[in-house]
């Protein structure tokens, strides 16, 4: 697989991966750049490109932790509800990624609405004033998107 297809299709779910064992946006980032120019600097791909990344992401996060301080306990990669086996964090990872990218594929003003409805949580009433749009197209876009969302629900589910 060429570079550019293996790092737009991994970086983003490798990024939400690494979210589940260091909750520093910066450092994850640096992480999985860290991760791809290895894979760059191999010469040769991998077997499995996939199992490859996501282990050494899993390697440079623990690495990371343990460069911070003592680690009282096995690391884990968790969530709100507390620790997730790794499996389970990249399979979340992946479900992630591919409702961001239905996100990012909105049309710009359906996607900023929704994304301030939705991720910041304002009321539609705000969110009229801060972009000069009456309620009802501020709630015409958000069915827009939730419409268009719609498909990845079963995705979600399993």
């Amino acid at each position: 697989m060429h570079a550019d297809l293996i790092f737009r299709n991994y970086y983003r779910p490798l990024c939400l991966y690494a979210l589940h064992y260091i909750k520093d946006v910066e450092a994850v980032e640096d992480v999985v750049q860290d991760c791809f120019l290895r894979l760059m600097e191999l010469g040769t791909e991998p077997q499995n490109t996939r199992a490859w990344l996501y282990t050494a992401v899993r390697n440079r996060c623990i690495d990371l932790l343990r460069r911070k301080g003592p680690i009282l306990h096995d690391v884990m990669p968790s969530d709100a509800d507390g620790p997730i086996d790794d499996d389970e964090a990249q399979e979340r990872s992946a479900r992630e990624a591919a409702i961001w990218q239905a996100i990012d594929e909105l049309p710009q003003r359906c996607r900023e609405v929704f994304l301030l409805s939705k991720r910041d949580g304002l009321t539609y009433g705000e969110i009229a004033r801060r972009l000069n749009l009456s309620e009802k197209t501020v709630e015409h876009q958000v069915s827009k998107a939730l419409k268009r969302l719609r498909p990845l629900k079963n995705f979600f589910a399993e």
